[in-house]
Formats: structure tokens, sequence, C-alpha cells
């Protein structure tokens, strides 16, 4: 049952024991747990509620001025979301796939 399923971030999967981390880092990459009900509450919250993302880079926003400037056509929205979508599923392989296939599943 995939509601009942948990995974960890690496891939692998866990039950709901699991060792305390030692450290921080820890805490904050290998050891976190996400289960299918907080993957489906995460599409449900950005194709409903929150669909944007917002950051604050007075460098990204100079490249960006450049660029919408210079290159004609230039989309500075869908630039991001290329770059970040190609960073995010390098960075994090399994949940970008749990994640894409809960979209294509609600969408």
């Amino acid at each position: 049952m995939m509601d009942l399923l948990e995974k960890k971030l690496d891939g692998k999967a866990s039950s709901q024991e699991t060792k305390e981390p030692s450290s921080q880092e820890d805490k904050d990459t290998n050891s976190q747990v996400i289960s299918s009900q907080v993957i489906h509450e995460s599409v449900r919250v950005a194709y409903k509620e929150r669909p944007r993302v917002s950051f604050w880079s007075p460098r990204i926003s100079a490249i960006m001025y450049c660029l919408k400037k210079t290159v004609p056509d230039f989309s500075k929205s869908a630039e991001v979301t290329t770059l970040l979508e190609d960073a995010l599923s390098k960075k994090y392989p399994e949940l970008y796939k749990l994640v894409t296939d809960e979209m294509k599943k609600s969408g």
C-alpha cells in the first residue's frame, strides 16, 4: 500500500522506527522520512494554493534582467523553472521522482 510506504530521501524504504540522527546534518538529509501522504499533500498545495516559488537574490535578479533585455523572447519564469528543476532532480533524485509520479497521477 502506497499510503503506508515511507521513503528516505536516499530512496530506501524505511519503517516508522528510525534511529535518531547524531548530528543536525544527518537530520537534514539522510534521515528525513517522507511519507506518500506528505508527497500527496505537497502536490495538492502546489497545484491549488501556492504554485509560485520566490526568493531574494540581487545577483540572480540582475542576471535575469540582463537576459530579458538582451535575448529576444527570453522568459525569466521558463529559465528559472528549467534551472531549478534540473538542479533539484540532481540533488534530490528520489524525491523528484516521487513528486513527479504523484503529479502525473493528480494532474
